[in-house]
């Protein structure tokens, strides 16, 4: 059910006609309608194209009119990899690679969330899980995957905000606290009760899917049957890989094999998966990667911050690797604005090729809509503004001194804007955002609780980490 503390209430469905906007329709064409409109009936897009003919074509139904004069209408954005219960740690130490990050960032604030009685560590996660939710919405994301333990709660927080939320369970067995590890069986029966009391619920906005950690801290064993779960279940599976040397060096001396060479003798690649990361790739894994039909997570913004390196996406779209863009978890981006991530993705390639072809801004604006829903293997449901698809629809406020003038619309879009130009978002047929409001939570109550309840204390814990970061330093002992 949907959580009281924040629920204002369900957002009614009505019939919409935009018009009058500059309509990027994302489809095969890449169509863009200088003067354009979308019609859209219950959840579904019926029409697109200019505004003169959509007029006097729909004339005989009633339609709630948004006028979209100077403003973008583009699809949503669909991001493909984030942790959002670690919207409590934006900002958190930004002089830690991954391995140390792990241990002096997120290991802390789990730990602190463990010690509280179940609902109190429950309210702790939706309080973070609901801020995250809402900044994603406001800059313009429809689609949200959670890859977390907390996936659960994010369920019920999905449900809440109205956004379209894919629930990642995260899968481990090895290299966490051995209280914390269960049986392979357990872990596969666990995800078969959340998969039949979520997946496609509220409407079909609600999905779940297999997300084991990575492959050294899941089993062979959890990987191979929680994968055969997955393809049984018809869920999509994602994993991160490769996001460190540390990482690869660790599986060639558990398994002899780099991490994709792996997974792909093991059988878990396939056209479900999506692959996080990916940045310390072989030649012989990239081809491996393209010819298993998987999906990669570039998360561009998370291995700047915390300097794990730069995916080599050009190689990879020309092997014709499906690349989608996620935004990682506020403890390694600080933000969930896709449009940032969007084009730190496109300008790492640039400057890692050393070609300014290398990608462009329409590069960019795929791998955050459609390239995301392929991933997730929802290309058929959004993802464009096409007929017959679900009207997850987002506006942008143009008329804004960064974004003017306006010549090449598309390239405005991703690399001057940003997400706080998002001024109206529609998720199924619902118009969610409104003037840069959420409609379906109270944003003022959970931006109280946070600041009053938990700050104070994530302040606290973060105080203690720069501490224990520091005598780590002292004692010659806090490897680079």
């Amino acid at each position: 059910m949907p959580n009281n503390l924040t629920h204002i209430g369900d957002v009614v469905k009505v019939n919409l006609l935009i018009k009058n906007g500059i309509v990027v329709a994302v489809d095969k064409e890449f169509r863009i309608y200088q003067d354009g409109a979308v019609v859209i009936e219950g959840n579904q897009i019926v029409d697109v194209g200019k505004t003169s003919r959509i007029e006097q074509k729909y004339t005989k139904k009633d339609y709630t009119v948004i006028d979209a004069k100077n403003k973008a209408v583009i699809p949503g954005f669909v991001n493909t990899h984030a942790h959002l219960y670690q919207n409590f740690m934006k900002g958190w130490h930004d002089n830690l690679q991954l391995k140390e990050w792990i241990y002096y960032v997120l290991f802390p604030i789990v730990q602190y969330a463990n010690s509280f009685p179940e609902s109190e560590k429950t309210e702790f996660f939706r309080t973070a899980l609901t801020l995250a939710n809402i900044e994603a919405l406001k800059t313009g994301t429809t689609t949200l995957v959670d890859f977390s333990t907390t996936a659960d709660i994010s369920l019920e927080v999905f449900e809440s905000t109205g956004i379209r939320g894919v629930g990642g369970m995260t899968l481990a067995d090895r290299w966490i606290p051995e209280e914390l590890i269960k049986p392979v069986d357990e872990i596969l029966n666990n995800i078969r009760k959340l998969t039949k009391l979520w997946h496609n619920k509220h409407n079909g906005l609600i999905k779940f899917m297999l997300a084991p950690s990575t492959p050294y801290i899941a089993s062979k064993d959890l990987l191979i049957e929680s994968k055969k779960l997955a393809d049984e279940l018809n869920l999509p599976y994602t994993i991160h890989v490769a996001e460190s040397p540390y990482e690869v060096e660790m599986a060639k001396e558990e398994t002899g094999k780099t991490p994709i060479k792996y997974l792909y003798d093991i059988g878990v690649l396939d056209h479900r998966v999506i692959t996080v990361h990916n940045i310390w790739l072989t030649e012989e894994e990239i081809n491996l990667l393209a010819k298993s039909g998987a999906s990669v997570s570039h998360n561009p913004k998370s291995n700047m911050r915390l300097a794990s390196g730069i995916m080599q996406t050009r190689k990879f779209m020309d092997l014709g690797i499906n690349v989608s863009i996620g935004t990682d978890g506020a403890a390694s981006n600080d933000t969930l604005d896709m449009l940032d991530a969007a084009r730190a993705a496109v300008l790492l390639s640039k400057v890692f090729t050393k070609d300014a072809t290398s990608l462009t801004g329409v590069d960019g604006l795929k791998m955050a809509t459609i390239n995301g829903a392929r991933a997730l293997l929802m290309e058929h449901e959004v993802g464009s503004i096409e007929v017959g698809k679900k009207a997850d629809i987002v506006l942008i406020d143009l008329d804004q001194v960064h974004l003017r003038p306006i010549t090449d619309i598309v390239n405005v879009i991703l690399y001057a804007g940003y997400g706080h130009d998002v001024d109206t978002v529609i998720v199924d047929g619902k118009v969610i955002v409104e003037n840069k409001k959420v409609k379906t939570v109270d944003e003022e109550k959970v931006l109280t609780l946070a600041k009053e309840k938990y700050e104070p204390i994530l302040q606290e814990i973060y105080e203690q980490t720069k501490r224990d970061i520091k005598n780590e330093k002292n004692r010659a002992t806090f490897k680079k």
